[in-house]
C-alpha cells in the first residue's frame, strides 16, 4: 500500500471499508481488520479508484443502498 493513511477497524463483516477525507481535505481508508490481508489489499486498491474519481467530495454519490450514481 502507498503512503495514503490507513486505519485497520473492526467493522462488520458485511462491510469491506471505506474513504472519506480529513478536515485537509486529505483522503483517508478504513479498511476492515476482520478480513485477510488479501480482502484489504482488493478494498485498499477499490478505494483508491473512488479518491482518484473525485468521488469522496460528491455529496450525491452513493455506491450501495439505492443510492445515486455518477
Amino acid at each position: 500500500m502507498d503512503d495514503r493513511p490507513a486505519r485497520l477497524e473492526n467493522l462488520p463483516t458485511t462491510i469491506r471499508g471505506f474513504c472519506y477525507h480529513d478536515d485537509d481535505g486529505e483522503p483517508y481508508v478504513i479498511l476492515n481488520a476482520r478480513l485477510t490481508r488479501e480482502q484489504n489489499r482488493k478494498t485498499w486498491d477499490h478505494e483508491q479508484e473512488h479518491i482518484a474519481r473525485g468521488e469522496m467530495f460528491n455529496e450525491d454519490y452513493h455506491e450501495y443502498e439505492g443510492g445515486i450514481t455518477p
